[in-house]
């Protein structure tokens, strides 16, 4: 018998819940076809992932996923999200390409460092990534001092929450100026005139207009 491994189970489970979409099991052919494997193959590992308890699977009647294996498949597809998002809207890599990276990374990068890259890029992945946290959530706390950078008066202090913004361009360019998570910064002056605001962060101090200063959260010191 094959022996299984971690990869060849989790892109099972992925593969099953993307067939299922809605539907209550999905046929083993239909699988088999999937994902370009002989349906005898595919019988064998059913057998080994249901003796594991991620599936239901009976012959002729098809596989479902238990609650353990639902929850292994939708922690890789918001770990591919995640990585596919990053990859094409931060570091401008071709989707495709973008795609084919993080199926070969979303097997081995964690849940933490994952929802460490979420809250680089801030928003929520998708409407299916329900495990991945609100921005302004870490280990399900709430940081009720979050607020803009924007909101900030001269002199006030703090650690960068997350970035968040419509324009892909700004995320990226706030990333290469340094403004990542955990980073401690201070509003050193307002330049009221243009609303351009001077921010010290580390021994580096950088002008930013408000639109960037907006797509920065931060957590209040």
């Amino acid at each position: 018998m094959k022996l299984m491994s971690t990869n060849d189970r989790e892109d099972y489970l992925i593969n099953i819940l993307r067939l299922i979409d809605g539907k209550k099991t999905v046929k083993t052919t239909e699988l088999a076809s999937y994902m370009n494997i002989a349906p005898a193959s595919v019988t064998e590992m059913l057998k080994i992932l249901q003796k594991n308890g991620l599936i239901n699977y009976e012959k002729y009647h098809g596989v479902s996923l238990t609650e353990k294996g639902t929850a292994s498949a939708r922690a890789l597809r918001r770990r591919h999200h995640i990585l596919e998002r990053f990859l094409h809207e931060v570091l401008k890599i071709d989707h495709q390409q973008a795609h084919n990276q993080a199926c070969a990374a979303e097997h081995s990068i964690s849940d933490e460092s994952a929802t460490k890259i979420c809250r680089l890029i801030g928003t929520k992945i998708d409407k299916d990534c329900e495990m991945c946290p609100d921005p302004c959530t870490s280990s399900g706390e709430v940081h009720s001092d979050c607020i803009f950078l924007s909101e900030m008066k001269v002199g006030d202090k703090g650690v960068i929450s997350h970035l968040s913004s419509k324009d892909e361009g700004i995320i990226g360019k706030l990333i290469s100026m340094g403004f990542v998570p955990k980073r401690p910064i201070e509003l050193s002056n307002i330049i009221s005139e243009a609303g351009i605001r001077i921010i010290k962060i580390g021994e580096t101090s950088i002008a930013l207009d408000r639109a960037m200063a907006t797509a920065i959260h931060v957590d209040k010191l």
